[in-house]
């Protein structure tokens, strides 16, 4: 009896959590104790070999040298082995033959348990003594312990450890809460629960054997018992021998030419795809091809053949079962069946046609039987549909040939006149043709309703663009209108300005004198579209032009005269533009005169400041690093001033020396505190200031 299925991914105490076909499930404090070789061979999802480590948890395309060196060394004794098992194979082969069906079943199934054993006790053998201990101590058993997440598991050495599926815990020692507890008690002191179950199922199936074999003598065992051992040693012999001779002849043949025969044979025995090499061996262990190849070739020959003649056999199958499908479907349109048509009567009447007998299951057949009836009713419902459309395009037609009828006319009175047209008479139901009538009328109804709705809409979509026009064609007036005084306005101020400009020529003069001057003009008239506000506005703009103009006129004096420096004072100034003609012209008062010089100097101060600037940023000898250097030593300083002496925007300060060296050293301090520029892609304000 196979042990209990352990919950999840379950693992004593002391194994790592990996998973659980990478190591061997064993004790607490063991891992998984490796085989004769770490190495397995596995088979990836294209069917390409691949080699893994359980131990070291390495993948490889390439056949590690461990296995090629075991291959090597097994090959000889693997062929021995085969080569027994083969002959036993032979003669249990021919024993099954000449016994009943019934002794050779049960013969086969004794046979298929010794080998079990058999395997069992080799592979115990073959084991090391820490791999039988490692065997024995996987989980066999477990029962959960009611009102806790914890089961007991049983080792198959006798041990007891504890296991919590939800936490993965495993425990040698009891759990806090499963402490004093008298039914985890007997839990543990009993055996495990399949152990019973087992004992009582193998004793009652011994007691069956033994039963059987004291009242049913198999007659194999007479006949094997009467058979005598020298022709058993003439078999073996024999056997032994064409072994032998086929190792000489596989030595001699090229090995693609033998498998290729092999695979020939495979085919020509029917050898099924779905099958194992053991069930499908006694089809081919006959044959003079199965020992072409040896027995490891036999067996990769074999796997390669399934993975091949898989897909081909269910290709086949499936066009086997759609081409029997299409001949009963044929059947079934030769016997033109009716909507009415049953199973039960096709098949009684078909019966024993090939074409309903290729499908072997009836309800496939029935199956079929009703997708196919169903396409018929509907194909037979489409018609009946269609010809019924037909009927009432005609008899609405008829009705539409009739001028007199409209939607208050009665069918009583109409169908006395339509009675001879074949195409009243098409229609066989009279109720169908009243109701046709009425829906005729309806539509008449509905479609004078549409003409109706469709007159009222044009109607009213007239309406609403002539209202639309007519708004347009407002705005168009007035937007011409506007334009026009627009004009006007624009004509009156042109007329204003011309008389201001003959008339008004002193800067100094007023708006309520002038006024009274201009009015006196003839042309003051032509402005009278204008208000006083927008008048007396045209009077200051004119006033204020002409204090410009006669500011320029006397900056541009004071600019042609030698000698004006940023620290000139006007007294000093004024002696020297005195005697030109042109001082007299600007202003009434000296202290306007004064006042106007002052401002000429401030503008033309800060104009010489924002040039000197612009002189140091262009000057390649000023950077941040001038700052250091002016510490270290003043010549910098001085190469500095040697090269700005060569431009105009730095001599024009000579009179304010002291104050253009500041503003030299306040820009120098400047560049030292913005630190090194940025580079040519970066932007001015990614600059990081020097860390002092």
């Amino acid at each position: 009896m196979m042990p209990m299925r352990m919950p999840g991914h379950m693992f004593p105490p002391g194994l790592p959590m990996v998973p659980p076909n990478m190591i061997s499930m064993g004790p607490p404090g063991t891992g998984g104790l490796p085989n004769m070789s770490d190495w397995s061979e596995h088979h990836a999802r294209d069917g390409r070999v691949y080699y893994y480590n359980k131990r070291t948890m390495e993948s490889t395309w390439e056949k590690p040298k461990e296995l090629i060196e075991q291959e090597n060394k097994s090959d000889n004794k693997e062929e021995n082995d085969v080569m027994a098992k083969e002959n036993n194979m032979d003669k249990q082969n021919e024993e099954r033959m000449e016994v009943d069906k019934n002794d050779e079943a049960e013969k086969k199934d004794k046979e298929d348990k010794k080998e079990e054993e058999k395997e069992a006790e080799d592979k115990e053998e073959e084991m090391t003594e820490e791999e039988k201990a490692a065997e024995k101590a996987k989980p066999i058993a477990t029962k959960p312990v009611p009102g806790t997440p914890w089961c007991i598991v049983w080792t198959g050495d006798g041990k007891v450890f504890f296991f919590n599926p939800s936490t993965r815990l495993s425990l040698w020692d009891r759990p806090d809460e499963l402490v004093g507890r008298a039914d985890v008690d007997r839990m543990v002191l009993a055996p495990p629960p399949d152990q019973e179950k087992e004992t009582e199922n193998t004793a009652q199936k011994k007691k069956m054997e033994d039963d059987t074999n004291v009242e049913e003598q198999p007659k194999a065992k007479k006949k094997k018992k009467e058979k005598p051992e020298k022709e058993s040693n003439v078999e073996k012999e024999a056997s032994i021998e064409a072994e032998v001779k086929a190792a000489r002849e596989r030595a001699i043949v090229p090995l693609d030419i033998r498998m290729k025969q092999f695979k020939d044979m495979l085919l020509e025995r029917s050898v099924s795809a779905f099958s194992t090499w053991e069930k499908e061996l006694h089809k081919i262990v006959f044959d003079p091809r199965y020992l072409l190849l040896s027995p490891k070739e036999r067996k990769q020959v074999f796997e390669k053949y399934v993975k091949s003649r898989a897909d081909e056999e269910r290709k086949e199958k499936a066009q086997k079962v759609k081409q029997h499908k299409d001949e009963y479907r044929a059947l079934m349109e030769e016997a033109k069946l009716v909507p009415k048509s049953t199973f039960s009567d096709f098949a009684q009447k078909f019966g024993k046609d090939q074409r309903f007998k290729n499908i072997e299951k009836m309800r496939e057949r029935e199956g079929v039987f009703n997708e196919y009836m169903i396409e018929v009713r509907k194909q037979v419902k489409q018609q009946s549909q269609t010809k019924l459309e037909k009927l009432k395009a005609d008899f609405v037609a008829l009705l539409e040939e009739q001028d007199d009828i409209t939607n208050k006319s009665r069918w009583s009175k109409i169908k006395e006149y339509l009675n001879s047209d074949p195409r009243y008479k098409a229609v066989d139901s009279s109720s169908q043709r009243e109701v046709w009538f009425k829906q005729y009328q309806e539509t008449m109804d509905k479609q004078a309703n549409k003409a109706h709705e469709k007159q009222k809409r044009a109607e009213a979509s007239i309406r609403q663009r002539e209202k639309e026009v007519q708004m347009a064609r407002s705005e168009q007036l007035k937007e011409l209108d506007r334009e026009r005084d627009q004009y006007k306005k624009d004509e009156a101020i042109q007329h204003f300005k011309a008389l201001l400009a003959d008339l008004v020529r002193d800067a100094d003069a007023s708006w309520r004198e002038t006024r009274k001057q201009l009015k006196k003009d003839h042309r003051y008239e032509l402005a009278r579209l204008l208000e006083r506000d927008e008048k007396e506005k045209l009077f200051n703009e004119h006033v204020n032009s002409l204090l410009q103009r006669r500011r320029d006129k006397f900056r541009r004096l004071l600019d042609e005269t030698s000698g004006v420096t940023l620290t000139s004072s006007w007294k000093e100034v004024k002696r020297k533009i005195k005697e030109d003609k042109r001082y007299t012209k600007f202003y009434v008062s000296d202290r306007m005169k004064e006042h106007e010089f002052y401002d000429y100097l401030k503008e033309r101060y800060n104009t010489a400041k924002a040039d000197f600037k612009v002189l140091m940023k262009e000057t390649k000898s000023i950077t941040h690093k001038s700052k250091k250097l002016l510490e270290e030593s003043d010549q910098h300083l001085y190469d500095i001033e040697k090269v700005l002496s060569k431009d105009k925007r730095y001599t024009c300060l000579e009179c304010i020396e002291d104050e253009r060296k500041d503003i030299l050293i306040d820009y120098i301090n400047e560049l030292y505190r913005k630190g090194p520029p940025p580079p040519p892609t970066a932007s001015e304000p990614t600059r990081k200031p020097v860390m002092k």
